[in-house]
């Protein structure tokens, strides 16, 4: 079952059965990170969040995974008298899940070559002043959160589904970005494959409520497993339903 939405996620997973969603693996639009993305301030992007992750927690189901792919972002200097700086939005988002009523699980880091980042090194390169070091950013996390249950994990295992070998066996995965994709921030196939193998199984269904380009729906119908995916972006949307058809 693959069903695609295009529209806003708040007001579409309206129609979700509450408790009938096995698995979130989703990147939420960053704060002023991308064009697509602009809010009034930190305060109003994670009220929009809150608000939209507490609809996810009633429609996922008891003892159930969110995966959130997220980074801090920077915020460019408006002017030569003033200065950028970072917005730390992981960290934020934990107390916001925990408010909600998730579990925190797994701080997973996405590690890319050095070459996918932006140079932020130049200028310390050159004059090496102490204050003025800033490294080149090649990490984004991957936040694993839980829906509490009275009953253990061990209740929710199956004994006949097992994970291959060639896991990752430490919290540090080291994967390239995708850089043939029409979309400003995707991630590639290699993130949502690992997520998903390692924590659902087939015939569960995963919802995508920033779908994006549809990576995650493209790596749901490799792997059989029902994709929700709900996408704003007209643009994106159309780009998404392209990729799932033809996987």
């Amino acid at each position: 079952m693959i069903d695609l939405y295009k529209g806003d996620c708040f007001e579409k997973m309206r129609d979700i059965p509450d408790g009938s969603i096995d698995m979130v693996i989703t990147s939420p639009p960053y704060f002023n990170a991308r064009q697509y993305s602009q809010y009034e301030n930190i305060g109003v992007y994670m009220k929009t969040m809150q608000n939209i992750f507490s609809v996810i927690y009633t429609k996922m189901g008891e003892s159930k995974m969110v995966i959130v792919n997220i980074s801090p972002v920077l915020v460019a200097r408006e002017s030569r008298a003033k200065q950028s700086y970072r917005i730390a939005l992981p960290f934020h988002f934990v107390p916001m899940m925990e408010k909600i009523g998730f579990e925190f699980l797994e701080d997973i880091i996405w590690k890319k070559p050095e070459g996918a980042s932006v140079n932020r090194n130049g200028g310390f390169f050159r004059h090496r002043k102490p204050l003025a070091y800033k490294p080149n950013i090649v990490t984004e996390y991957i936040l694993v959160f839980k829906k509490p249950s009275k009953r253990l994990i061990d209740k929710f295992i199956k004994n006949d589904s097992l994970v291959g070998d060639g896991y990752e066996r430490s919290n540090v995965w080291e994967m390239q970005p995708d850089t043939t994709n029409k979309h400003p921030a995707p991630f590639p196939l290699e993130l949502p494959t690992k997520c998903i193998t390692y924590y659902s199984y087939e015939g569960w269904t995963v919802l995508d409520p920033f779908m994006g380009s549809g990576t995650t729906g493209v790596v749901c119908k490799n792997l059989n497993r029902n994709f929700i995916g709900i996408e704003l972006n007209p643009e994106y949307f159309k780009i998404a339903e392209d990729r799932i058809d033809a996987a």
